[in-house]
């Protein structure tokens, strides 16, 4: 039986260190017009789905539009799970890519920048948009639910499940994205690279099993709290 621990890389949305992008404090956009009184627009549909699919290619630059003085970024990994895009930096890509995380999203380069279309850092930054999701390479086992009174009216509900474990213990792939709610907006990976995954720049990374403590009281949970791993 399988019995490697999961973790995950789930960045909270108050309070982050210096060099993270919070939550709600940056746009993606596809065009900058220098003579518009609103400069970074959207006027691509790349962001949206119908039934076959994207409804446009990912455009190769995008723009990652935000109010920080240059110097400050210096953030791995940042998700837009509303646009269903995964920022990453050039060392962070890598890492995916050594570790049989390929052929499973579109890429563009991303520009980093202010209002004013300054760039902001040195570093390099890809968005994923992405097409394979893993659900089908897990063992979900028994879930915890949570339902409020509405959710009840509507017949819906969210589940975690804390003793998620991976079908094939073989495979070379070490990293994964699930399309759900509750774990979209982060990216499971295995033991084995635990040790890579916390030299990057200030990861915010819980065991599978204790994601799911905290899961519905993420508010109670900031950056630095007890279940976080550490180096």
């Amino acid at each position: 039986m399988n019995t490697e621990e999961l973790y995950i890389w789930n960045y909270g949305i108050d309070k982050l260190p210096k060099g993270l992008l919070e939550f709600g404090r940056s746009d993606v956009c596809d065009t900058y017009d220098e003579s518009k009184r609103q400069k970074f627009q959207n006027h691509g549909q790349w962001m949206w789905k119908n039934k076959n699919g994207w409804r446009e290619n990912l455009p190769p630059v995008l723009y990652l539009v935000c109010n920080k003085k240059p110097g400050i970024l210096q953030f791995d990994f940042l998700d837009k799970y509303s646009i269903k895009l995964k920022i990453v930096s050039e060392e962070f890509l890598s890492l995916l890519q050594e570790n049989g995380f390929i052929d499973k999203y579109d890429i563009a380069t991303i520009k980093v920048v202010n209002k004013k279309n300054e760039s902001l850092t040195d570093k390099k930054y890809y968005a994923l948009r992405i097409n394979h999701y893993d659900n089908d390479s897990f063992h979900f086992g028994k879930g915890i639910t949570y339902q409020s009174d509405f959710q009840k009216k509507l017949g819906t509900c969210f589940t975690v499940y804390p003793d998620m474990k991976l079908k094939d213990s073989s495979i070379k792939q070490n990293f994964f994205v699930l399309d759900s709610i509750e774990y979209g907006d982060g990216i499971i990976f295995r033991e084995r690279v635990l040790d890579k995954v916390l030299h990057l720049y200030r990861p915010e990374i819980y065991k599978l099993s204790d994601y799911s403590k905290i899961w519905n009281k993420r508010g109670c949970y900031l950056y630095g709290n007890e279940l976080m791993i550490v180096k």
